[in-house]
């Protein structure tokens, strides 16, 4: 059986690998294809494709944006978009922007707690996106916390007690935004913001009518009863299913790039229906050909 993961993070936002190094990883695991979607940033996809180039495994660039929906937050996953889409990209400023003021605010939050921690104290690649993860670990290394579960738990989670709202934009216009810049939007782990599932059913042809192509069924969070349910609702609508493990960084606690046995599996049918979609031959990954090609940055059209 061959297995895949397209939702991973890297050191260009709030991942512990670099893209190459997310890469390597992949093919140690044997994958046969990977994407990477940072969170609100595009930076690290050419440095992902270039790597990819004489590698024997598929890959595409793609992003993870945030969003909202009523009184929910909301990823959107996109990929194969245009990395050079001006409205894309201005988006995607305002975006930065608003996540280093919630950084500041949620370090603001710590400091009144008592806690003493600084920007400076939060190690990452320079022009990276800063996130939670990287809070997180800096809890770590200060023995305030003992792990990632308890750093989220206390302090960083919604509802925690150092927890800021972040700016975000409509899932319709995150959507739209995807769709003009050539890409395919896809809705990322919807089961982890309605566990009951019993809001997608209503949202999704509003969501399909912006553009939505396809559904993340397959992620850890998710049950065997919601990927199911999520299957059965991909079919409904005539979307895609699309699977991945959201991987930051290897712990002993999470879950490893690809997933496994115990936790989630994405076949390689995920890929070849999302690549078939954007107009990608997706031939044997042992022939070494990258799924983008670096320089392919004309948009798609896509109906």
């Amino acid at each position: 059986m061959k297995w895949i993961d397209l939702h991973t993070h890297s050191t260009f936002s709030d991942g512990a690998l670099s893209p190459a190094a997310l890469i390597d990883l992949a093919l140690q695991r044997g994958l046969k294809a990977l994407a990477l979607t940072d969170h609100d940033t595009v930076a690290g996809i050419p440095a992902f494709l270039n790597y990819a180039a004489d590698k024997q495994i598929r890959v595409i660039g793609g992003i993870e944006i945030s969003a909202w929906h009523g009184q929910n937050s909301m990823h959107i996953l996109g990929y194969g978009l245009d990395q050079s889409n001006p409205e894309l990209n201005r988006t995607l400023a305002q975006l930065q922007k608003a996540r280093h003021q919630r950084n500041l605010d949620i370090l603001d939050r710590l400091n009144e707690l008592g806690i003493a921690i600084s920007y400076v104290d939060l190690e990452h690649r320079q022009n990276s996106q800063v996130g939670r993860p990287h809070i997180a670990r800096a809890l770590i290394r200060m023995g305030v916390v003992n792990d990632f579960q308890e750093a989220f738990y206390r302090y960083l989670r919604r509802g925690a007690a150092a927890y800021v709202n972040s700016g975000r934009i409509h899932a319709t216009d995150a959507i739209r935004l995807i769709r003009s810049a050539g890409g395919a939007p896809v809705l990322a782990h919807p089961a982890v913001t309605d566990p009951g599932l019993n809001n997608l059913p209503k949202l999704l042809p509003e969501l399909r009518q912006a553009g939505l192509v396809g559904i993340e069924t397959h992620y850890p969070a998710h049950s065997h009863k919601q990927n199911k349910q999520l299957l059965q609702l991909a079919a409904k609508h005539g979307l895609i299913a699309t699977g991945g493990t959201d991987f930051h960084e290897n712990l002993p606690s999470g879950v490893p790039l690809g997933g496994s046995c115990r936790s989630v599996r994405i076949p390689y049918t995920c890929y070849q229906e999302l690549s078939k979609f954007l107009g990608i031959e997706h031939d044997d990954p042992g022939s070494g050909t990258p799924m983008n090609h670096p320089q392919d940055t004309e948009p798609r059209k896509i109906s």
